[in-house]
This record gives structure tokens, sequence and C-alpha cells, in this order.
């Protein structure tokens, strides 16, 4: 082959090559773009969710004077470390109390919780009107619980196991009487990926509820709330999952030395995300 062809060989072989690297260039550049917006956009997002869930507490916290959560809404595994999680929706609960039975039912009930990522292994959070109150004549006003999450099994384990424990304080009412009730509570949580993007828990609660500054104190206004809940984890689009779950649980107490046992029922469904 003579130098001229060859030398046309290569030039021809050099031009072909520099449309793949230019259209591999652009295409990379394409792709951090997409990246880019699709981040902006769940940014956007969760920005949304967290303003909208705020806005809706807000306009419906008077629904908090007869409400409580028991259920947990999440899953065993703590927040990533330096992560905050915010979580706010709607639920339900009925309870049959007392001799005869009372039935105290309410079915829009807001709930929103905040959870900080302390430790790989450890989390903890705040909920909101979460101490149980199953008295038709009592409700709190305002209530909070503050709690922490210790994951037991490996965090890439397909079954993960943690512990919660925490305490919750509230301004309530009885038979329209200004008191302050305290809750000290407990639970075991179990979660199993089923398959993406669902997670499936399940948990075993305690709660215990004292109402020390009424008529009779601690030992005639108390409930013991002992029970198991079901729920789910659905990453319908990140960073926003959806967390349905019930509850069914057993109330043994008294309110001014008159029985207040039965058993009770919640159900709720959240929004979540994390940043």
């Amino acid at each position: 082959m003579s130098r001229e062809v060859q030398l046309g060989v290569l030039l021809r072989h050099d031009d072909a090559l520099l449309p793949d690297h230019a259209g591999s260039a652009a295409s990379s550049a394409l792709r951090r773009r997409q990246l880019v917006a699709r981040r902006r956009t769940s940014a956007r997002g969760a920005r949304w969710l967290i303003g909208a869930s705020v806005l809706l507490w807000a306009c419906l916290s008077p629904c908090l004077g007869r409400a409580f959560w028991v259920v947990n809404f999440g899953p065993a595994k703590p927040i990533s470390r330096d992560k905050i999680g915010f979580a706010a929706g709607m639920g339900g609960q009925m309870v049959f109390v007392g001799d005869p039975v009372e039935k105290n039912g309410f079915f829009f009930i807001p709930h929103a919780g905040l959870r900080i990522g302390v430790a790989s292994r450890f989390d903890m959070g705040v909920r909101l009107a979460p101490v149980p109150l199953p008295f038709s004549t009592v409700g709190p006003g305002f209530g909070a619980n503050l709690d922490g999450k210790l994951l037991l099994s490996p965090l890439e384990a397909g079954v993960q196991i943690s512990l919660i424990a925490g305490a919750g304080l509230a301004h309530v009412m009885v038979r329209d009487d200004r008191r302050f009730a305290w809750s000290p509570n407990a639970a075991g949580l179990i979660t199993f990926r089923a398959q993406e993007p669902v997670q499936l828990t399940a948990m075993g609660r305690y709660v215990y509820l004292a109402i020390p500054t009424a008529t009779g104190g601690s030992s005639d206004n108390f409930v013991h709330i002992a029970g198991a809940s079901f729920g789910a984890k659905i990453d319908a689009w990140k960073p926003v999952a959806i967390l349905p779950e019930v509850g069914v649980y057993w109330y043994q107490g008294e309110l001014h030395g008159a029985d207040a046992s039965g058993p009770g029922f919640q159900y709720g469904l959240m929004l979540a995300t994390s940043f």
C-alpha cells in the first residue's frame, strides 16, 4: 500500500473517532443536566410537601383536642446520620371503653413528626399530640412525644429490628378542668423488605398514661395500653414515601376511679421525606 493511501486511511479513521468522543461527552453532559434537574425537582417537591403538611396541621389542629396516636408510622431503620426526616398526614381511631361501654371515635385526625439522625444506628424524634387518652371526657389541647430509636440489626440486613423508648407530655381537659398528663412508652419494631419499593413493618408497643393533677391523682386517673400495629413504607417517588399503618390495642385504666378499659383501633396515612 502506498504512503498516500495509508495516510488517507489513517485520516478517515481519526475522523470516525472524533464524533464518538464528542457524542460521549455530550451524552455525559446531558446526563449531568438531567440529574441536576431531577434533584431540583425533588427538592422543590420536598419543600412543597413540608409546607403543605405544616399548613394542614395548623388548620386542623383543633381536632387534636380529643385525639392521640399510638401507631408508629415508619420502618425499623433510623434516619441516616446528619439527615432530617419529616412526616405528616391524617388518620382516625375508635375506642370502646368503660362499663357500660362508651364509644369514642374520631376520623379526621392530623398528625406530624420530625426525626433527626444522630448516629448510624440511632435517631431521635418528636411527634405532636401522641399522648394516648381514650376517655371520652378527656382530650389534650396540645401534646408532644420525644423518643429515641436504636437499630439492633446490621444496617443493610434484609430483616431489621429496632427498639424505641420515649415519653410524652400533654395539656388536657378533664371534665372542663385544665390538667397535665405524662406518658412513658416503649416499642419494638421489625421491618421486612418485601420487594422494591415496599418495606413492611410490624410493631409491638406499650404505653402508660397518668394524669397526676386530676382529682385522685395518678392512682385514679391512668391507663395501660398494649398492642400491635402493621404498616408499610412505599417509596412512591423519591424523596417522598407513603406510610400507611393500622393498629389494634387494649386499654386498661381508670378515670376518677371508674373503669375505662376496652379495645381500641387506629389507622392512618402519612407522607414522609428526608433532607
